[in-house]
């Protein structure tokens, strides 16, 4: 079974060529209240784990989030143990530990203004081996009816039968991650359940060149990771233009306990990892 995954999102934003108009339009854009960006994830293929705090920015700032610094952040394992992390550099909080198959996790973060956040347990679940990552020259139709012809990722895996999986796909070339919002690539096995996938593939990004090394990263989900994923897909394919309205902010599965209001943005998640390595030829 051949499973074709094309451009899920489109970009934020696209070129608007003004040519000789020197009108100034002005966009007037809610800052909304700044609230405290959490993005963690616990891996088994990882023996450092991260969590990152920031705090959000006007729709239009540039520049880096502010980070959250001087918090406490634990992870608190099913199994009784909790992990204490450390601060370094400002708003990267780190811990040495490997997460576990099967095990739950749950992240709390006390912050130097009182709040307490919570996030909700997440189950760290077995992922289907990632048999082969590689490369097929294929050509693509774009928006504009040109061909985007190059190389693009494939891979094959087998899903497991009878249980309920969640994946995601991430994609490395030449070591630089593709994380954009528009590069968020997830997928449930609702209508394949068991089945051999040979040449599942993606093209939502520049076509590889001959030489670049493509890793190709298979992760396991909760339900409730996928189904955050997919909305933050979907929200940001909504906007599309520099006069779209400004996408509300997705909620994640993180809640503060001292005030419900002054709710967190991001996801706190466990996954297993598996990897495959191609380089073009």
């Amino acid at each position: 079974m051949k499973i074709k995954t094309y451009r899920y999102l489109t970009p934020l934003m696209f070129l608007i060529m003004l040519g000789a108009c020197s009108d100034v339009i002005e966009v007037n854009a809610p800052a909304g209240e700044p609230r405290l960006v959490i993005e963690g994830w616990i891996y088994d293929d990882r023996d450092v784990q991260t969590i990152l705090l920031n705090n959000s920015a006007p729709y239009f700032a540039n520049g880096p989030l502010p980070a959250e610094t001087g918090a406490v952040v634990e992870v608190t394992a099913e199994s009784g143990e909790t992990f204490t992390f450390t601060e370094d550099p400002a708003g990267v909080y780190t811990a040495d530990f490997r997460g576990e198959t099967g095990n739950e996790y749950t992240l709390t973060v006390e912050t130097t203004a009182g709040d307490r956040y919570i996030s909700s347990p997440q189950r760290l679940l077995a992922v289907a081996p990632l048999d082969s990552a590689y490369a097929v020259f294929t050509e693509v139709p774009d928006v504009e009816e040109e061909e985007d012809e190059g190389y693009y990722p494939n891979w094959d895996f087998t899903d497991p039968e009878g249980t309920e999986d969640f994946y995601r796909w991430r994609f490395y070339v030449n070591d630089v991650v593709l994380n954009e919002p528009q590069q968020i690539v997830v997928f449930s096995d609702e209508f394949i359940d068991g089945e051999e996938l040979n040449g599942a593939s993606w093209l939502g990004m520049d076509p590889l060149v001959e030489g670049d090394e493509l890793i190709i990263e298979q992760l396991s989900l909760t339900e409730e990771a996928y189904d955050f994923f997919t909305r933050v897909r979907q929200i940001t394919n909504d906007v599309g233009g520099l006069f779209d309205t400004p996408p509300d902010p997705v909620r994640g599965n993180l809640t503060n306990v001292v005030n419900e209001q002054n709710y967190a943005l991001g996801f706190f998640g466990a996954s297993s990892a598996v990897r495959s390595s191609y380089r073009v030829e």
